[in-house]
């Protein structure tokens, strides 16, 4: 038992970083997920974000700058993602599926809920 919760508080501290293929992918920030927004539309498939979203985070990691200026061309972003996964396949989706399950659901347990302490500040209440 005592192995188990020491290898959950060591990953706590430490994180290997992530990739796909060999390809290095940032971390989910509030950054990505305004990139993310940007390169998306509310009609796209799931399969489309699937991939949107691990391309834009492979993206970030190789050059920010240009992931910006590609996330505000809609179009380009397209082209390009096309092209990208033009190669790929069913077992390469599955793999690209766990990875963004994994970020997002490692970014959801990230989220703290502020707990009143019962003190009040003067002049806030």
């Amino acid at each position: 038992m005592n192995e188990i919760l020491d290898d959950e508080l060591n990953g706590s501290f430490v994180k290997p970083g992530r990739d796909y293929k060999g390809d290095a992918i940032a971390d989910y920030t509030e950054g990505s997920r305004l990139l993310m927004i940007q390169c998306k539309e509310p009609q796209d498939s799931s399969v489309y974000f699937v991939w949107a979203f691990l391309y834009i985070h492979i993206l970030i990691a190789k050059n920010r700058r240009e992931a910006i200026k590609l996330a505000w061309n809609k179009d380009e972003f397209r082209d390009q993602l096309l092209g990208w996964i033009e190669d790929k396949t069913e077992d390469d989706r599955t793999l690209a599926t766990n990875i963004v399950s994994e970020m997002i659901e490692e970014a959801s347990r990230a989220k703290v809920s502020v707990v009143s302490s019962g003190n009040v500040i003067p002049g806030n209440d």
